[in-house]
C-alpha cells in the first residue's frame, strides 16, 4: 500500500470583501495581506502534476481546502484538484473548510462538493466516515466547529472514539485535521489544540491505528511509533505553502509493507524534489 498524504491547501482564492461578513471578513484579510504570496498558484498546479507522476494506492486529503469556507473556495477547490480526485482519494474537512455557520448548515458546503470522497457515513449522528481502498481501512474524524475570531481549536467527540474503538476489527489509517502529538519546540497555544487531545491519546491504545494522518500546522514532521502511541502520526500541512525559515513544508508518500517507509517531497527550484523527512522520537514531543 502507497499512501500520498497532503493538507491545509489553502488555495488562493479571490474574494469580494464586500460580500463577507463577520468573521470572514477578518479572516480573509488576513490570508490576502499576510499569506497570499505564501501560496502561488504554480506551486498548487506543480503539486497536482507531481502526484499524477507518482505511483500511489490511496490519496489522502486532511483538510483546509478553503480559507474562509466560501461557497466559490470550495468550487474552486475542486476544479483545481479534479485531475486527482478518483475512487484512490479520501478527505476530510479542516477548520477553515468549517470556518462559517454558513458552511455547516443542514447541507454542508464541504460534504455537497466532496461526498463522493469522503467515504461512507458510519453514524448519522456523528461524523465518523470510513473507506477501504485496496484492503486498507481508512477512518475520517471532523475534529472541527465554527469559533470564533483567532479560535481554531479542535475536539472530537467522545462518542466518535469510542464507537471507532468498538466497531473497527481491521488495521487502520486514522484521519484527523488536528495533531495529536507536537515537538517540543512546535507545541500549539491554547488557542490552536485540539482541546481533549489526551483523552483520544488514552483511549486510542485500546485499538491503536497504523497511522494517525493530520494536518493544521504548517511544517511537516513524522513521529515514530512509541510506547504510549504505538502508531506513527504524519504531518503534510501545508502541502501548497512555500517553505522558510520557520516552515518546512511539504507533502509526504507512505509505504506500507512488512515495514513503513517514507518520502518526503519538498517545493524547491521551481518544482518537488525529494528530501529527507523529519523524524521524531515519541520522547521529543508532547501531547
Amino acid at each position: 500500500m502507497k499512501i500520498i498524504h497532503i493538507s491545509d491547501l489553502h488555495f488562493p482564492k479571490k474574494l469580494p470583501v464586500l460580500g463577507l461578513r463577520g468573521k470572514a471578513i477578518v479572516g480573509y484579510l488576513n490570508y490576502r495581506l499576510r499569506r497570499n504570496s505564501k501560496y502561488p498558484l504554480r506551486l498548487v498546479n506543480d503539486l497536482v502534476r507531481t502526484i499524477q507522476s507518482l505511483d500511489y494506492d490511496a490519496l489522502v486529503i486532511s483538510g483546509d481546502l478553503t480559507n474562509v469556507s466560501h461557497p466559490s473556495e470550495f468550487l474552486y477547490a475542486k476544479e483545481l484538484l479534479t485531475p486527482i480526485l478518483d475512487h484512490r482519494c479520501f478527505m476530510i474537512p479542516g477548520n477553515h473548510d468549517r470556518y462559517q455557520k454558513k458552511a455547516i448548515g443542514p447541507n454542508p458546503l464541504f460534504e455537497s462538493v466532496f461526498g463522493e470522497w469522503m467515504g461512507d457515513t458510519n453514524d448519522s449522528d456523528f461524523y465518523l466516515r470510513t473507506k477501504m481502498i485496496k484492503k486498507t481501512l481508512f477512518v475520517g474524524w471532523d475534529s472541527n466547529s465554527v469559533l470564533p475570531i483567532a479560535k481554531a481549536n479542535g475536539y472530537v467527540n467522545e462518542e466518535v472514539i469510542q464507537k471507532t474503538l468498538d466497531t473497527i476489527r481491521t488495521p487502520y489509517v486514522l484521519v484527523c485535521h488536528h495533531p495529536i502529538w507536537n515537538p517540543k519546540h512546535q507545541e500549539e497555544s491554547f488557542g490552536h489544540r485540539m482541546t481533549n487531545r489526551r483523552t483520544v491519546v488514552e483511549k486510542l491504545k485500546s485499538n491503536p491505528p497504523i497511522l494517525y494522518l493530520h494536518g493544521h500546522t504548517h511544517t511537516n514532521w513524522i513521529k515514530k511509533k512509541g510506547e504510549s502511541m504505538p502508531y506513527w502520526i504524519v504531518n503534510s500541512a501545508s502541502s501548497t505553502r512555500l517553505a522558510d525559515r520557520k516552515h518546512e513544508s511539504g507533502f509526504h508518500q507512505i509505504s506500507i509493507n512488512s515495514n513503513i517507509e517514507f518520502k518526503r517531497y519538498l517545493y524547491q527550484a521551481g518544482k518537488f524534489a525529494e528530501v529527507n523527512p523529519i523524524l521524531y522520537e515519541e520522547t521529543d514531543g508532547v501531547v
